[in-house]
């Protein structure tokens, strides 16, 4: 089942970002920023909705979007994290499907993604691409020295 975040998921939510070990506590840090403005409920710029299993309620996942600033039908998708214990068993595809057609309500024609181009997010990549997002375009050492901006786009 795939629902709106509530504030009963968060501590889970930074479980699941902890679990991948694809995430440093800086970018750990960020993602928890994101979900606590959505929990307020005081601002419009960012979506987010949770996987949750079907027979024990279980949080396995979280998507988070939102328009890119100063555009008419642009949206970035900013985070989406699957618990590692349930890879493999489309819940990732799921959340991006759920996203495009949530998009597409919303007047949305075009979808941002921002990776790193490190050696460890080859399969985020893969991901990405078998989502049909197209390779836009890298930024070399755009994070750090080594650490690509690889930038995917879709329209929907």
């Amino acid at each position: 089942m795939i629902r709106k975040l509530i504030n009963d998921d968060r501590a889970l939510l930074k479980q699941v970002l902890i679990d991948t070990q694809h995430f440093n506590a800086e970018e750990i840090q960020v993602a928890l920023e994101l979900i606590d403005t959505y929990l307020k409920d005081e601002q419009s710029d960012y979506i987010i909705y949770v996987h949750t299993n079907d027979i024990t309620d279980k949080v396995e996942g979280y998507i988070c979007y939102g328009k890119r600033p100063l555009t008419e039908s642009t949206y970035d998708l900013y985070w989406i994290a699957v618990d590692p214990n349930t890879h493999g068993k489309g819940i990732g595809s799921r959340l991006i499907a759920f996203m495009e057609e949530d998009l597409k309500e919303r007047g949305a024609k075009l979808v941002l993604i921002e990776t790193s181009g490190k050696a460890a997010y080859e399969n985020e990549r893969k991901f990405y691409e078998k989502n049909r997002y197209k390779l836009q375009t890298v930024i070399r050492d755009f994070y750090r020295p080594g650490d690509h901006l690889v930038l995917y786009h879709k329209y929907l």
